[in-house]
């Protein structure tokens, strides 16, 4: 991989954008091609008797019309970007879990009495079941679902130019972007591409829906963004990248 091969970013927006920065730092082209589109909620949040507030995605904070009503209770994001975007809002007690929705629990579970109300804000497609993990851990869960993302309406230009012209980095989030850039790909009738790229996933469940079309990925050594960007950046190395 040399540093002139793009990286193709599949992420819905910003957080493309935050990724493709990151991946610029590492001397390298980033392509953005978000795969969905976000659709906020806007929805007032009563925080009622809840103890804390458990996040799994960043997009969560953004969707809801106001944080204010939420602001004092303690935060437990899913990973430092999650963490980062609470404390922009204005959340000052926050806690990441450095991991996916079974570390949020384990952490939720080693920090707060058993029998605690935890408020789950989500998304309406979610990468594990936080809330029937925590049911089973004794917590009192309510999950509300405050945004919603579907397929974008195709591949970005500059996306599609690169994939029609060569070898290319694809970096996934989720089994559901990969399944998504999938689609799209197809759409596009560039379904021959796929066998040229090269693929970094966030997990491993994240990467089944390539290995479903045989084809390989390269796995974060553990779920966050930066070992995800650790993972290219040693890919990059290892095809020859000062």
């Amino acid at each position: 991989m040399k540093p002139g091969i793009p990286v193709i970013i599949t992420r819905t927006q910003p957080g493309n954008a935050h990724t493709a920065k990151s991946v610029r730092a590492l001397g390298l082209a980033a392509i953005a091609c978000p795969v969905a589109q976000l659709v906020r909620s806007r929805d007032a949040i009563n925080p009622g008797c809840a103890d804390a507030l458990a996040l799994t995605s960043a997009n969560a904070l953004r969707a809801i019309a106001d944080t204010g009503p939420l602001v004092h209770l303690p935060v437990f994001a899913v990973g430092a970007g999650t963490a980062r975007a609470a404390r922009v809002a204005g959340f000052s007690r926050v806690t990441s879990a450095e991991g996916d929705a079974e570390a949020l629990a384990r952490e939720i579970a080693r920090t707060l009495p058993s029998g605690s109300h935890v408020l789950h804000l989500s998304g309406e497609e979610r990468a594990g079941d936080l809330g029937g993990m925590l049911d089973v851990l004794g917590f009192a869960v309510t999950t509300r679902i405050v945004y919603r993302t579907r397929l974008a309406r195709g591949l970005t230009a500059r996306a599609h130019a690169v994939l029609a012209k060569g070898p290319a980095v694809v970096v996934i989030h989720s089994a559901r972007g990969a399944e998504r850039f999938l689609t799209l790909v197809d759409a596009a009738e560039l379904t021959d591409c796929l066998a040229r790229l090269e693929f970094i996933a966030i997990s491993e469940r994240a990467a089944v829906p390539l290995h479903d079309r045989a084809l390989k990925a390269r796995i974060a050594a553990h779920t966050t963004e930066n070992n995800l960007l650790a993972a290219l950046a040693e890919l990059a190395k290892s095809n020859g990248a000062p």
